[in-house]
């Protein structure tokens, strides 16, 4: 009887033993199918389903810019899964927006799309008489407006060369002090060699080329110190005076 019990309980262990060996036999199988399958559940979440779709864009940075401009502009593909939107194709078409200096575009889990705007700032407004535009520190010409802006120079650019002339103009003007640059009223410019700036008391600054413009910056606060009606520092090494006062 004993050696009955013995005998069963010994082909016990030998069945464990066996089922023990096949299922570790197949738990790499199991745990690779496992993962297969998860990873097809996370590519079918983040790039099929519309559980992670985009559902609106938020945008922030835009003072002048309507906010719907912007957002006709980025034309964000709601419905798209959030993971298969091209950032960059939007970021480009933003950066299309005539006011717009740059765009970043970033995903905003789980269903947003965020734009950050830099917009353009005007350094000075170059008018033919008639019409204002606005140009900023690049010399790009981004917005016409009706009316003269308060605490911009007025640039009055004629000639054929107008771009490489307006680009000059916004070089010299970059290079002024603030000090002086608040004195000026107008800047007139016939081409890119014959810039002269108007102070608002009457005096004229002969500029000529934006080239050394930071060097006839520093030549002209030194002339200032004499009181004169035309600074010339078209050529810094020789500034000239006109109608000195004593």
């Amino acid at each position: 009887m004993s050696q009955s019990v013995d005998l069963a309980r010994a082909q016990q262990r030998f069945a464990r033993r066996q089922r023990l060996v096949r299922w570790r036999s197949w738990l790499p199988w199991a745990i690779g199918g496992g993962l297969v399958v998860l990873a097809g559940l996370v590519v079918w979440l983040f790039y099929f389903s519309s559980v992670l779709a985009v559902s609106g864009v938020r945008i922030s940075g835009a003072d002048t810019v309507p906010l719907a401009t912007i957002e006709q502009t980025a034309a964000a593909p709601i419905g798209t899964p959030l993971a298969k939107v091209d950032l960059r194709s939007i970021a480009d078409r933003v950066r299309s927006i005539p006011a717009v200096a740059d765009a970043q575009v970033t995903r905003a889990w789980p269903r947003k799309i965020v734009i950050v705007v830099t917009e353009r700032v005007p350094v000075v407004v170059v008018t033919d008489g008639s019409r204002y535009e606005l140009v900023d520190a690049t010399g790009t010409t981004y917005r016409t407006v009706p009316d003269r802006p308060a605490g911009l120079p007025e640039a009055k650019v004629t000639g054929v060369r107008r771009d490489v002339t307006v680009h000059s103009v916004v070089t010299v003007s970059a290079a002024l002090p603030e000090s002086l640059r608040a004195q000026v009223s107008s800047i007139t410019a016939a081409s890119p060699d014959s810039i002269t700036l108007n102070l608002s008391s009457g005096v004229k600054v002969v500029w000529g080329s934006s080239d050394d413009s930071a060097r006839k910056a520093g030549v002209l606060s030194v002339l200032m110190k004499r009181k004169a009606k035309v600074y010339d520092v078209s050529a810094p090494d020789l500034p000239v005076t006109k109608g000195e006062k004593r």
